[in-house]
């Protein structure tokens, strides 16, 4: 994602000059950096404030449920997400999963990091921030954030100590290995 851009550019998607886009940094209205080779650029986030719009990226609405068999509270879930997104005014990509949170291997959430290193999401947003990733959210959201891409839960869990969070953790593996399991049961008993 573009992060800087040239005075011009600015003054363009500004629709001021740039003689006034120069006064506006000597006067402190906008900040402006440097490059390396001493040229003025003006970073993204800076127009936006000042034009009170978003300029680019898209916004990625992710929303995940474990099984089939929840694919009615992933509509509610998708419902939910696509408002907060429109409230807001992004431009808005929607990627479903069903599976597992533990599974790394699941389409949307390969094609959310793909984007995500090209620097074509803005911010990805989810309801909870177990949809994302049932362990290592902070990896991720350290991930997006070294790319420009920031990640916003909608619902944000209470403060829990350490020994409860643990406790969640090995209940929320011991019951994805025992679904697991219990799903290759399953598909042996269909066959026959």
């Amino acid at each position: 994602m573009i992060e800087h851009v040239t005075p011009s550019k600015a003054s363009k998607m500004m629709g001021i000059t740039t003689r006034t886009l120069r006064d506006w940094d000597a006067k402190g209205k906008i900040e402006t950096t440097r490059s390396v080779g001493g040229h003025r650029r003006v970073p993204i986030s800076e127009i936006e404030r000042i034009t009170g719009k978003e300029t680019g990226g898209l916004t990625l609405a992710y929303c995940r449920v474990g099984t089939e068999k929840q694919s009615e509270n992933l509509e509610r879930q998708v419902g939910r997400v696509l408002t907060k997104c429109s409230e807001q005014g992004w431009k808005t990509e929607l990627v479903k999963d069903i599976g597992s949170g533990l599974n790394e291997n699941r389409k949307g959430f390969k094609k959310i990091i793909k984007m995500v290193s090209e620097g074509k999401a803005r911010r990805i947003v989810v309801e909870y921030w177990d949809r994302i990733t049932r362990f290592g959210f902070d990896t991720f959201a350290s991930y997006c954030a070294g790319f420009g891409t920031e990640v916003v839960v909608l619902e944000k869990s209470e403060n829990r100590g350490f020994e409860q969070e643990l406790v969640e953790d090995m209940v929320a593996l011991v019951t994805s290995y025992s679904a697991r399991l219990y799903g290759r049961r399953g598909g042996r008993h269909a066959k026959k």
